[in-house]
């Protein structure tokens, strides 16, 4: 696959977002001389993309198989923008306009319902079993029928200097720099070692070298050196397909600490490559290393034969070949856990996965489309293909492989066996790697690229970034349908059966359920609220034998009491976690055997889980923010000193309370927020200790913002042991009637924002899945302002400390 640098941002509704393929391509010299069968008077279309990869091939194979048929080919070049659209235009029409479709191996999910069936005769032929398993059996079927024919095959390899490498003093210095061997890398770290050791160095001709180029530029297919990353780190072998999403839930996993790593290890080897890198695409990429400027690349094949051939090339048979790294760390999601391998765990990537040939069902010529792809595809064409330069064609039948003199024009006999060699183990291994098929695709990686760019550019953190990205995927993911994106991924994946997880059950009115619940703490008066409330519902169903376990606000007392919870075999799990991180293995845990779990106010890291419960703490944030920016002056107007004191900041309620806040006063220049990030944790001490230091450095301070009523009341005593309780406002949120409801009644709080317990809608809400209801994966509990009677203050103050 050969892609130019530009790339198409815009393709409704479906999977664009890879590039205008450029390079020349010389004809296939493929003698026509057996007649087949004739179709004298037909003629088929055949839509292709607009430039020689691909569009070459199949134009020179089209006159000869009208020289051994009679028949008439007409191939439609479109640009690659228009490519799937004009084919979905022409699918979804009462005839075609396209006899034949070569698309990208990515569009099937969308074209399928449209497509027929290979013949059986085709299936039948021996150069059906002459294509490569991995790309027969995994690309070319969907949904169990065969509607696709391989027509090129793509996967991501790694390629190395073998002149630098096998240099001696190289050698010696790299030893006694890093301890081991310099040899193609094996693991992640090793290939940013390698990078980072040959970084400033010098050729013997003289040329500065760097580790490596890769695609960095939004646009350059910057994406797939990072899916090759998250692919060793990712695909866990006791988790398929969990690459992209939960192949069960379907929740986006692009920030789960698998990936975060993959990222951290491409912002990483930015500095090891040639000082323009951030503005290379694949194009660029390719050049860098063909002008022996880099010690390593990533790439698809092109690469290989490019290195041999291309004028350009000053590595000319110096060039290596490596399988993608791996890692001895791989998480697994399921689990949510890092587990650890004794060597390393490789799953090399079918990146992009290559280019498929389709008969649409609305074709008037479907026997001769099918003839023209067999002839296209066929082991002898396909041959002449791949070891042509700029074809766009890269190895995928066996005897592509096992035909080493056929590449002999091209390239060195080492280098061709070296080359087939690795990417035949790639495709052979049992942990190969399906890219992302989605409908949607282009979406995906669009809000991808677009955080790259950022992180690269050392705008925005790794982990804040890559969670942005993931809240993205999920907006797409709605959007497009959750259920129905849900049973194309599993597919995509090759994944049989229904997702794993609890079911609705089938317990009867009355019949004895034992429902476990952990709290995270009683030390708050809202999770006392909350408790009573549960255990009041609970009470209501004599049927319910009601396990109650106090965390004590410790993480390690809290795992401890779901996993008795889990022993004692209980119908169902309700938990408040104290913290996310921490919990969300033992939990998922639960819900992996089959347990229906129950998630109160507070998230986990994952979506492993039967239901959350809970308010929406973002919309809860952006609504006291809205409320703080009315007290300190109005939109556009507001000014005033702000001292925000936080919840748990492990806690998901105190993170997006912060984010939600945040979204509303980042506008407003005049609003300075002051004091560090404190960790409040909820507790009106806290709220006091963190308010008096507060009050010792800010001899002005006009508005508190606190994460729950005890802080802001701890805050509201402290300025008022201070004697400037009168000189600012004090906005909490929770809204208990004898706390937060008080507080406002009596003039301490200006406003506070109604946060109600899960605890009775807990019980309902499980009681109902068990007796076989299916329940709303997230249950948002309404909210609402409880505010002073009198309009917002309007504060006119100064802008800044003195």
């Amino acid at each position: 696959m050969l892609f130019a640098r530009t790339r198409s941002r815009l393709l409704a509704g479906a999977w664009l977002c890879l590039a205008a393929l450029a390079g020349t391509a010389d004809e296939a010299t493929t003698d026509p001389t057996e007649k087949i069968k004739g179709f004298d008077g037909v003629e088929i279309s055949v839509a292709v993309q607009d430039v020689s990869a691909i569009a070459s091939p199949a134009e020179t194979h089209a006159r000869t198989w009208e020289q051994r048929t009679g028949g008439k080919v007409k191939v439609h070049r479109i640009p690659f923008i228009d490519l799937f659209n004009a084919s979905m235009t022409s699918l979804r029409a009462p005839e075609a306009d396209f006899d034949v479709l070569l698309h990208a191996s990515g569009w099937t999910a969308d074209f399928f319902p449209y497509l027929v069936e290979l013949p059986a005769t085709l299936r039948a032929d021996e150069s059906f079993d002459d294509i490569h398993p991995t790309y027969r059996e995994r690309l070319m079927t969907w949904d169990g029928n065969w509607i696709a024919y391989t027509i090129d095959g793509d996967l991501y390899s790694g390629y190395y200097r073998r002149d630098l490498f096998e240099d001696a003093s190289n050698q010696e210095a790299f030893a006694a720099r890093y301890g081991y061997a310099l040899n193609p890398p094996e693991t992640w770290q090793q290939y940013q070692d390698i990078a980072e050791f040959f970084t400033g160095r010098t050729a013997v001709d003289g040329t500065k070298l760097y580790g490596s180029a890769e695609s960095f530029a939004r646009g350059g297919q910057q994406f797939w050196d990072l899916f090759s990353r998250a692919s060793a780190y990712t695909n866990h072998p006791e988790f398929p397909g969990a690459q992209f999403f939960d192949p069960d839930t379907m929740r986006a996993e692009i920030d789960n600490p698998g990936w975060l790593r993959a990222v951290q290890d491409y912002v990483d080897i930015l500095p090891f490559s040639p000082p323009d890198a951030r503005t290379f695409g694949i194009v660029e990429a390719r050049a860098a290393f063909l002008a022996g400027q880099t010690a390593m690349i990533l790439d698809w094949g092109d690469t290989a034969l490019l290195a041999s051939t291309a004028a350009e090339s000053k590595i000319a048979d110096q060039v290596g070949y490596f399988v993608l790294p791996g890692s001895h760390e791989v998480f697994n999601a399921r689990e949510w856990r890092w587990d650890q391998f004794p060597d390393p765990h490789k799953a090399p990537l079918l990146a992009f996965g290559g280019w498929m040939a389709s008969v649409p069902a609305n074709s008037r010529h479907q026997e001769a489309a099918w003839s023209f792809i067999r002839w296209l595809a066929s082991p002898a064409n396909s041959l002449s293909d791949v070891v042509t330069p700029g074809s766009g064609i890269n190895p995928y039948r066996l005897t592509h492989f096992a035909d080493i003199d056929a590449w002999t024009d091209a390239m060195s006999r080492r280098a061709a066996g070296e080359y087939l060699g690795v990417v035949q183990e790639s495709l052979d291994s049992p942990h190969v790697a399906l890219d992302l098929r989605l409908p949607g695709f282009h979406c995906y990686t669009e809000a991808l690229e677009e955080m790259l760019t950022r992180i690269l550019a050392g705008e925005v953190e790794v982990a804040a970034g890559m969670h942005e990205v993931a809240l993205a995927w999920e907006r797409i993911t709605d959007d497009l349908g959750r259920d129905s994106q849900l049973q194309i991924y599993r597919t995509a994946m090759g994944l049989n059966g229904s997702p794993a997880g609890p079911q609705p059950g089938a317990k009867r009115d009355g019949e004895e359920l034992r429902i476990g619940f952990s709290q995270a703490t009683t030390h708050e008066p809202w999770r006392i609220m909350f408790n009573k409330e549960l255990r009041d519902e609970a009470a209501l169903h004599p049927e319910i034998d009601l396990l109650v376990r106090d965390g004590e606000d410790r993480v390690d007392k809290q795992i401890t009491d779901v996993a008795e919870l889990i022993a004692a075999q209980v119908d169902a799990l309700l938990i408040s976690p104290k913290v996310s991180g921490p919990l969300t293995p033992i939990v998922s845990q639960a819900f992996n055997q089959g347990i229906p779990v129950f998630v109160l106010d507070r998230d986990l890291e994952n979506d492993r889980y039967t239901q959350f419960i809970g308010g929406d703490n973002l919309e809860i944030g952006r609504a006291a923010g809205r409320y703080a920016v009315d007290l300190l002056g109005g939109p556009g107007q507001a000014r005033g000193i702000l001292v925000e004191i936080r919840g748990g900041m492990g806690a998901t309620p105190a993170r997006q309370r912060h984010r939600g806040f945040q979204d509303m006063i980042a506008v407003e220049p005049g609003i300075q927020v002051v004091e560090p990030p404190r960790d409040g944790d909820w507790k009106q001490d806290l709220g006091y200790e963190i308010m008096v230091d507060a009050l010792a450095k800010y001899p002005q301070i006009d508005l508190v913002y606190a994460h729950n009523d005890p802080m802001a009341y701890g805050a509201y005593l402290a300025a008022r042991d201070a004697g400037r309780e009168q000189d600012m406002d004090f906005i909490g949120i929770d809204g208990l009637p004898e706390e937060g409801k008080q507080w406002v009644d009596e003039g301490i709080l200006s406003a506070t924002f109604l946060y109600q317990t899960p605890g009775a809608e807990a019980i309902r809400q499980a009681l109902r899945f068990l007796r076989g209801e299916a329940v709303e994966k997230r249950l948002i509990l309404p909210t609402r302002t409880l505010a002073r009677a009198s309009e917002p203050t309007r504060h006119q103050v100064p802008s800044s400390i003195d």
